[in-house]
């Protein structure tokens, strides 16, 4: 088993291999890869553990140059799952060492855990702080038992939004979902993403790999979903809603809609991604829609001391959608 760096002439063998992992996800693909890269303007370094041309192994890596030195993640954008994915035990060993070590070079490296494997891979990562989301994914069934899963409320406001005439539809115009996105993110003090990363969506991505669904009343768009797909498991990305629309209930009725699609293409999971503690709304409307609770975690090595002196504004303007420590543990924070 040797570990090597991910190059062109093993694009075909590392495809094979999530191919045939059940918990790989949009996230490892290379096509996510390359729309980081291009979105983020920052370096990738894909680790990938092999024997006689077959890959077993693979760890993917992104770094971002900045005041304080790099910065790695495992991965970084909004919160996009990384580790280790491995198909046999020495093939994770020898990732896990090359990760040790190789992290050990940057002014800080956060590794962040896949939902849908065992998280016991942490007594052997360096870290000196440990951050954690609730990931909540829901199993997808056929339209009647998936309705059922759901709580009352939801599979009331289901019917309301058909009551109302909400009409479902795909979509392949971005402009309504980037401009409602922003306006809701940056409506609570968030960081929207940005235009170019939605531009870059169809660039980059395989049509199969994802989908944006529109709600309409009386032809106005009023609600957007955008979706990624891959091996079992779909990604609810960014959801967007028009506040004064909210009454109609068109996103309840999006997440219904897609949840059959995908049911009806093999999907298995449908996850909603990860949500902080101190969101309780958050978690309980996602939790309305059959979700059962996968939690996973960030360790983050900081190896540049000094980071700690910084401020927030200062990180969030280095590394850009890089994940660098919690912020509570800054002294001036």
């Amino acid at each position: 088993m040797q570990i090597s760096l991910l190059d062109s002439t093993l694009t075909l063998q590392y495809n094979e291999f999530l191919n045939r992992c059940d918990c790989a996800m949009m996230y490892y693909s290379l096509s996510f890869k390359r729309l980081l890269e291009e979105t983020l303007k920052c370096k990738s370094y894909y680790l990938i553990a092999t024997d006689k041309d077959r890959v077993y192994g693979i760890l993917p890596l992104m770094i971002k140059e900045g005041k304080y030195g790099e910065v790695l993640n495992s991965l970084p954008f909004y919160g996009s799952n990384g580790g280790i994915l491995a198909s046999q035990m020495e093939a994770k060993d020898r990732l896990l060492e090359a990760y040790n070590q190789y992290s050990r070079d940057f002014a800080s490296a956060t590794y962040i855990t896949n939902p849908f494997l065992d998280n016991t891979i942490s007594q052997a990562l360096p870290y000196d702080f440990m951050d954690s989301r609730i990931g909540q994914i829901t199993p997808l069934l056929k339209e009647e038992m998936l309705f059922k899963s759901f709580a009352p409320s939801a599979r009331r406001n289901i019917a309301k939004a058909l009551r109302s005439g909400v009409d479902v539809k795909l979509s392949n115009d971005f402009e309504f979902l980037y401009q409602t996105h922003f306006e809701n993110i940056t409506s609570i003090n968030g960081i929207p993403k940005q235009k170019h990363f939605f531009e870059n969506i169809p660039k980059f991505c395989e049509r199969e790999e994802y989908k944006l669904y529109v709600a309409e009343l009386q032809g106005k768009a009023i609600a957007a979903l955008l979706c990624f797909y891959y091996g079992n498991v779909v990604e609810y990305y960014t959801p967007a809603l028009l506040s004064e629309y909210r009454t109609f209930q068109a996103l309840p009725l999006i997440i219904f809609k897609a949840m059959n699609d995908a049911y009806d293409k093999g999907y298995k999971w449908w996850n909603f991604g990860g949500t902080w503690v101190s969101l309780d709304g958050v978690y309980k409307f996602k939790s309305k829609f059959g979700a059962q609770d996968k939690s996973y975690y960030y360790y983050i090595l900081l190896n540049e001391k000094d980071i700690l002196n910084a401020t927030k504004e200062e990180l969030l303007a280095e590394y850009p959608y890089f994940y660098v420590l919690p912020f509570k543990y800054l002294t001036n924070g």
